[in-house]
């Protein structure tokens, strides 16, 4: 997909339009919600637009590498999916007032864009003439992170005022892995001086994929679903990050694949592929929801049901599609039982499931059609008619839902409906006669086929995560997780405490307390820079914690930069003259003085 243009105008756009939302001296981040983040694909300015997967690349990597306590990244899928909402060409320049829609839409506080140029190595061929070498290619570029709701680049507040920060880059194209952890280190590193990780480990994150494979996934997933050469790309990752890796499956890459089998209604190959994600990997849930419906698309109900319904629990994944297909196979598999006690179980679990996903989509046609034929199931002849009266509103040539609804009319005792709606099946149903047979024979509706949603909404995929995300983080409130911090540092388990505090940040990224606490533990360990770095970030959030400028005159006097120590610990005496503290820090100074 095409998305060069967009970016370099939604900078612009960002800017003009955010501008006027809030003033300029705005904090950075909310004290009540982390930042929500959109990374877009960065812009080739090069003449080779067969690097364009390079600018889809950082969207992926970013993401996915921003992904840290404090933040939630808008995932490629939702970003897509707004562009649908919004009836938005993906390859158009958006206009300033449908840029600051694309932003509303995906209520993003923070956006990350860029550019990058791709330059070829030039070799010498048998006429002289310069040539290229396509197998050594660089790039260089520069990004940059908009704050969208205060309309300006992110940056640094001096003394002199406020400077917005560009991101410079630049390796050989083999190297883009890497590019992406420095790049991500810098804008994590931007954002929290105190990070609780360092450069080397999240480059060492960003590359874990072998580099060829790495390229032929990016090239995969950015060809059309459906052409043959997507598989293509995706199995040589498949096989190239084997090779790397002791034979070990490149999790996304099946997924991807899986997906492209799934499109093509190969549902063996698609389950093979689905069945190799394991449960702590991305798309871990879409890959079960898949995989039970492609068993249920070959007939094989017995697994699609111990694929469904473990999926179907409201802590695991809570959506209409997966409430109605494991109440449809529930069902469906209570049909075939033999043994009555089971059938009742099936049928009973079945009849839940979908009154769950009735509640969640009242008005959803397929929903309706299950749920109605589970309500005559359990002789609830009168509430079925009324969902199939509904099924019907929304397809008036719906003839199974016609056959349906004159047999539940005609258990209901209700004759002249019973009549109508059986006329109405006998023009509209192709099979009307052979089901009519079928019902003279065992007075039962067991011909009829459920209802599978084939496609789980990705934006409903994104929000249940970040509605997990925030539950986790809110099941601990600030103070109590304050508190916690406090008796680990006082106890002297440091790992422990710094271990805690990005749990507060992602209720509070702004908390001061817990970027003074972070600051106390460096010093303790010794990490006198990232220390600093912290103490500062706290007097940032809030300039009258006293602690965090005593600690910092302590640190500075300690390394022998009287002139800091003294400004810090001048600030403490002025917040609080009576404080003992600062009192003695101000002794400290001054006995220092040359």
């Amino acid at each position: 997909m095409n998305y060069q243009k967009i970016s370099v105008a939604f900078v612009a756009t960002a800017l003009a339009l955010t501008s006027f939302l809030a003033p300029l001296s705005t904090p950075a981040q909310s004290s009540s919600a982390a930042d929500i983040v959109l990374v877009l694909p960065f812009e080739n300015v090069s003449n080779h637009p067969e690097y364009n997967w390079v600018g889809e690349s950082f969207a992926d990597s970013l993401s996915a590498l921003l992904n840290k306590p404090g933040l939630i990244v808008i995932t490629g899928d939702e970003r897509v999916v707004a562009y649908q909402r919004l009836r938005l060409p993906l390859t158009v320049i958006p206009s300033r007032a449908t840029s600051i829609k694309i932003a509303r839409e995906l209520k993003a506080t923070m956006i990350v864009i860029g550019t990058y140029n791709v330059t070829l190595a030039p070799v010498p061929d048998d006429k002289s003439k310069p040539q290229v070498d396509r197998s050594i290619a660089s790039i260089i570029g520069e990004a940059r992170v908009i704050r969208v709701n205060e309309g300006r680049m992110a940056g640094d507040m001096f003394d002199s005022g406020w400077a917005p920060r560009v991101y410079d880059f630049g390796d050989v194209l083999t190297n883009i892995q890497h590019v992406h952890g420095e790049l991500a280190y810098q804008i994590l590193y931007q954002r929290d001086r105190a990070l609780s990780f360092s450069r080397n480990q999240l480059v060492q994150e960003a590359t874990k994929v072998p580099p060829q494979a790495f390229e032929a996934f990016m090239k995969g997933v950015q060809t059309q679903e459906t052409d043959p050469t997507r598989e293509i790309f995706l199995k040589n990752a498949m096989r190239l990050y084997a090779k790397e890796n002791g034979r070990a499956v490149y999790s996304q890459a099946a997924f991807e694949l899986g997906r492209f089998y799934m499109l093509r209604s190969q549902w063996k190959e698609a389950i093979e592929h689905f069945t190799m994600l394991q449960k702590t990997e991305p798309h871990y849930g879409e890959a079960q929801f898949y995989a039970g419906l492609a068993y249920w698309k070959t007939g094989d109900i017995q697994h699609a049901l111990a694929t469904f319904v473990p999926l179907a629990d409201e802590k695991v994944m809570p959506l209409v599609g997966v409430y109605n297909n494991a109440g449809a196979v529930s069902v469906t598999a209570a049909r075939d039982e033999k043994k009555a006690e089971e059938r009742t179980r099936l049928l009973a679990q079945g009849f839940t499931l979908l009154s769950r996903a009735f509640d969640s989509s009242p008005d959803d046609s397929t929903v309706l059609f299950n749920y109605a034929y589970a309500l005559f199931l359990n002789e609830k002849y009168a509430e079925a008619a009324q969902q199939l009266e509904k099924v019907i509103a929304a397809n008036p040539k719906d003839g199974e839902a016609y056959f349906l609804l004159a047999k539940a009319h005609e258990r209901a005792n209700h004759t002249e409906p019973a009549n109508a709606a059986d006329n109405l099946a006998r023009k509209n149903f192709p099979s009307y006669a052979r089901w009519q047979t079928e019902w003279q024979k065992s007075q039962s509706v067991e011909m009829v086929t459920l209802r599978s949603r084939d496609v789980l909404n990705q934006v409903d995929i994104s929000d249940l995560s970040r509605r997990k995300q925030i539950d986790e983080a809110n099941a601990n409130s600030a103070q109590e997780l304050l508190n916690k911090i406090r008796d680990l540092y006082n106890k002297g388990r440091d790992d422990e405490a710094l271990a805690e505090i990005p749990k507060l940040f992602v209720i509070e990224p702004t908390n001061a307390e817990g970027f003074l606490m972070r600051g106390r533990i460096k010093q303790r360990q010794g990490e006198q820079e990232t220390a600093i770095a912290a103490l500062k970030t706290a007097i940032f959030w809030d300039s009258r914690v006293i602690d965090a400028h005593i600690l910092l005159g302590r640190i500075f006097l300690e390394r022998g930069d009287l002139g800091e120590a003294r400004k810090y610990a001048a600030s403490a005496m002025n917040i609080d003259p009576n404080n003992p503290e600062a009192i003695a820090l101000q002794r400290q100074v001054t006995m220092g003085r040359p």
